[in-house]
């Protein structure tokens, strides 16, 4: 279809288009592109806020809505942005063109708990539009079931647009404009001396959006990284250059960058036998990974069970803990819902890190809930009020052990 770098592969997300004048600084900044004869695809999130106001307008009048009638709504936001975006770029004579789930058949299935596409159907109806200097201006966040109902890709789905247009269309770039200009070593609002980092791989950048890191959506990591595809994000209020996602990273850089949310609720089983192989089976059966999961022995036979749930997983998974607690004789089963998990993430993370940034966090006289290390993941969750100052002291440690370049 196209060879690779023939097609210019852009998303905007809403800050970006979010409002008239953002538009079309927007417009101006693809324009100039176009006019060098870039042929472009451009994908394009609702303007900011939408996707919020057109909820808050869909409770006024249901109490709880159908998932399809929730998706045709919310599918409009996007629509409105393209073709807000297209009419902006025909103002300064650029020829583009508006497209939505519909127009090119952006066939979606629901995959795990959200909706995935599949197929372009029409791709070729795409590819005949971009001649040299065309933008084609694409609706993100949608596809198009089987039966033409529309579907969303759940919050951040545009970016799993772009990444699929750009497999398609056969590029290994994609551009991801936002409101910041790449990954910092931890979020320059609560840390001010973050640094950038300039290339992480695939998984690094799947553990950081898995846990808090909003900037790109898990699942475009996840097909990017299938078809090795670079993920370049940028700022669209800058030129400056942004953080690089790819499949080697930057393995002299060893610890990447801090995040967290608060979306977890963290169950200790206090008391317990040491969790055996039919527990392990009923947890699995049961359907509830936990994110985090730590035992503490207080002696040969007796510890401390600890696992951190996703939240909208929690409340079903604390009756099954419970029942796991009474059958493994434990003294109490205890739940703290008040938390941040915190996450420190590199390709070179050591097993002596976990001690050296568990003491970073007792100088400041804070005491995880629980702890575990991954392979390429460290995660501790602790009191919310105490968030700010454990995540100072965290990348503190972590800027002390890795040099980054300016």
């Amino acid at each position: 279809m196209f060879g690779n770098g023939e097609v210019l592969v852009q998303k905007y997300g809403g800050s970006s288009m979010g409002s008239v004048e953002r538009i079309r600084r927007v417009a101006s900044r693809i324009a100039q592109k176009a006019r060098q004869g870039y042929r472009m695809v451009v994908v394009v999130s609702a303007m900011a806020d939408t996707t919020d106001d057109l909820i808050g307008l869909m409770q006024k009048v249901s109490i709880s809505p159908d998932r399809r009638e929730i998706d045709q709504m919310l599918a409009t936001g996007e629509m409105v942005s393209a073709s807000l975006a297209a009419s902006a770029l025909q103002e300064l004579g650029i020829r583009a063109r508006s497209f939505n789930a519909f127009n090119l058949h952006m066939l979606s299935e629901m995959q795990s708990e959200d909706y995935n596409i599949v197929q372009i159907g029409r791709r070729n109806v795409l590819a005949r539009f971009l001649e040299p200097g065309s933008v084609a201006v694409v609706a993100g966040f949608q596809g198009v079931t089987a039966n033409g109902d529309l579907t969303t890709l759940g919050r951040g789905g545009s970016d799993l647009t772009a990444v699929v247009l750009a497999r398609e269309l056969g590029q290994k770039v994609c551009e991801k404009y936002t409101d910041e200009d790449g990954i910092y070593t931890a979020d320059p609002r609560i840390v001010p001396g973050a640094a950038k980092v300039w290339h992480l791989n695939y998984e690094e950048m799947l553990e950081l959006a898995n846990f808090g890191n909003g900037i790109l959506h898990p699942r475009a990591i996840s097909c990017a990284r299938e078809s090795e595809i670079r993920i370049h994000v940028r700022s669209s209020f800058t030129r400056s250059e942004g953080s690089v996602v790819g499949p080697d990273g930057d393995p002299e850089v060893v610890l990447k960058s801090i995040t967290g949310d608060n979306k977890h609720i963290v169950v200790k089983i206090q008391g317990c036998t040491n969790p055996d192989d039919v527990f392990v089976c009923e947890l699995n059966k049961a359907g509830f990974k936990p994110t985090i999961m730590q035992w503490l022995k207080y002696n040969d036979e007796i510890g401390s069970l600890r696992m951190a749930f996703k939240r909208e997983k929690a409340f079903e998974a604390i009756p099954f803990c419970w029942g796991q607690g009474a059958r493994m004789k434990a003294e109490e089963v205890l739940c703290f819902a008040n938390l941040h998990t915190i996450s420190l993430v590199g390709c070179g993370l050591k097993g002596s890190d976990c001690q050296i940034f568990s003491k970073a966090l007792e100088d400041e006289n804070i005491f995880p809930v629980v702890t575990q290390q991954d392979k390429i993941r460290l995660s501790f969750a602790v009191e919310k009020e105490k968030a700010s100052a454990a995540i100072e002291a965290l990348h503190k440690t972590l800027v002390s052990r890795v040099k980054f370049s300016s």
